[in-house]
């Protein structure tokens, strides 16, 4: 990874990075501690990662995000004992979380969220979808029934197969992308199962009208393209605006599930205006990964994350500092801030790179192959790592501050082992016929 620059600041900025075990809060720590910033981490859980940095000044023990009231009074008596620190979005719910008690957090940190109404405009995909389509972008085709006699009409009629997508991922009890069905009954079925879940905590999120209720979305196949990532910046203004485009190559799980490699790709200048408008209709400023997917022969808007996400050290390593610039944004540093986005701009990319999460990619191959005994594929994405091991980007290994990796290791076996019997059932249900972007032959 490239090392962050030292900054000739007024005054000495301080950061908290909560989502201490997320690719994109290691990448932030380091991104923000090599530049001379004043790293501290709020941790939920023994093994994460980024608590365990060498960039991180102090950590913080908190309950987990998801129990919202005890996660934000212990970020009000942080704050009161230690204030005036930068509160930057590191996952769905925090994002959320901030906005919502904006007004209680800053009384004692550095604030940088957008509007209530921007980020329910986000995080609600069906809002999502309708602001996309009015900024011009093409947006695959939804549906969202009412009730359950509003469904039993609908099932019949729809393009099979469809997603049943959450409409928020914030207070999730399952931090899941959906479940895709084929057939009218298989959606009543799993659609009931959805909600019937999910209501558990449907009173807890007032401003997010139904958020236990998922809409349904054409499900559309993933090409050999794959899911290409627009990921950037964009200042409180709407002046500054730099971006980096990359493709989704492996997932977790299949068909639809978070990202395990990327491959960057060269700037598209089209694609980037898109997002711009996009943010602008939007009203957002900060961080944002937007991704998209070929259908109808157009790029679809399919996603928008208004904080740090996965992936994110590639897009440091290529020379956009995502988590440095939101920090100094947010401390009006306005001279430094554009002096570093205008060294930010992208250029041909023409070296290439690649990001992965090492470990968690070889244990999923090692149990494909002793279940579905797939030797080839497992052959295919090792000879990948091997092609790419010069200009490689993991999301937690770095031999220069190595026990986030060390540490993240510890967290996917424990994680995986809790979930292997999940798993036996996703590869049991999964089609022989892998998608191509989880097959993509090395170049």
């Amino acid at each position: 990874m490239r090392r962050g620059m030292r900054l000739s600041l007024g005054k000495r900025l301080t950061v908290l990075l909560a989502t201490a075990s997320a690719g994109g809060t290691i990448a932030a720590v380091r991104n923000l501690g090599a530049s001379g910033i004043d790293v501290r981490v709020v941790s939920s859980q023994r093994l994460s990662a980024a608590a365990w940095s060498r960039r991180v000044r102090r950590s913080y023990s908190a309950p987990p995000e998801n129990q919202n009231r005890l996660f934000l009074d212990r970020l009000l008596a942080i704050g009161r004992t230690h204030p005036g620190a930068i509160l930057l979005p590191t996952s769905d719910e925090t994002a959320w979380l901030y906005t919502v008690n904006s007004a209680e957090l800053e009384r004692h940190f550095c604030m940088y969220q957008p509007s209530i109404e921007t980020m329910r405009c986000i995080l609600d995909k069906q809002l999502f979808t309708r602001a996309a389509s009015e900024a011009g972008l093409p947006v695959l085709p939804i549906w969202d029934p009412q009730s359950a006699d509003e469904l039993l009409r609908l099932a019949p009629r729809l393009p099979y197969p469809v997603l049943i997508k959450p409409r928020t991922h914030v207070h999730r009890l399952r931090n899941d992308k959906g479940v895709v069905v084929h057939s009218a009954s298989e959606l009543i079925q799993r659609y009931q199962q959805y909600v019937g879940r999910e209501q558990k905590r449907a009173g807890e999120t007032p401003h997010l009208q139904n958020a236990s209720r998922p809409i349904l979305q054409q499900f559309a196949t993933v090409g050999r393209e794959g899911v290409h990532s627009v990921t950037g910046f964009i200042d409180r203004k709407g002046e500054l605006f730099v971006t980096r485009r990359s493709t989704k190559v492996f997932l977790r799980s299949r068909p639809v599930g978070v990202g395990i490699c990327f491959e960057s790709l060269p700037p598209d200048p089209a694609l980037s205006q898109a997002v711009r408008r996009l943010c602008q209709e939007l009203g957002y400023f900060g961080v944002f990964e937007v991704e998209f997917l070929r259908f109808n022969g157009s790029w679809a808007v399919i996603d928008f994350n208004p904080r740090f996400f996965n992936q994110m050290a590639m897009d440091i390593w290529r020379g956009m500092p995502l988590p440095l610039l939101a920090c100094l944004d947010a401390a009006g540093e306005k001279t430094a801030l554009r002096e570093l986005v205008s060294k930010s701009q992208p250029d041909d990319d023409s070296v290439g790179s690649v990001f992965y999460d090492g470990f968690t990619l070889r244990a999923i191959l090692f149990a494909q192959t002793i279940i579905s005994r797939a030797a080839h594929d497992r052959a295919r994405w090792r000879a990948w790592m091997k092609q790419n091991t010069v200009n490689a980007i993991d999301v937690a290994a770095d031999w220069s501050d190595p026990m986030p990796g060390i540490v993240h290791a510890l967290s996917e076996i424990y994680l995986g082992l809790r979930a292997f019997p999940r798993f036996l059932r996703t590869v049991r249900r999964a089609s022989p016929v892998i998608p191509s972007v989880l097959t993509k032959a090395p170049s």
